[in-house]
């Protein structure tokens, strides 16, 4: 499924078609930044409050200093 969702976004958002949903393709740098940004993105959404995941960015820490770095 991510890798439908990958493919569907790089068509409309980059007008691009990386053909990551052959099975057969290796893995690329953008298609994992993509997962982990994807997941990262759904904790964040999961945190009991936003003022969790809003300290971590001030404070450039956890998960909210890998997402800035996959970003």
């Amino acid at each position: 499924m991510r890798r439908f969702s990958f493919d569907i976004i790089c068509k409309f958002s980059f007008g691009m078609d990386p053909e990551y949903f052959i099975p057969s393709l290796l893995k690329s740098k953008l298609a994992d930044s993509f997962d982990l940004t994807s997941k990262l993105s759904v904790q964040r959404a999961m945190s009991l409050s936003p003022l969790i995941w809003k300290l971590k960015r001030l404070l450039n820490i956890g998960s909210e200093k890998k997402l800035k770095e996959v970003i």
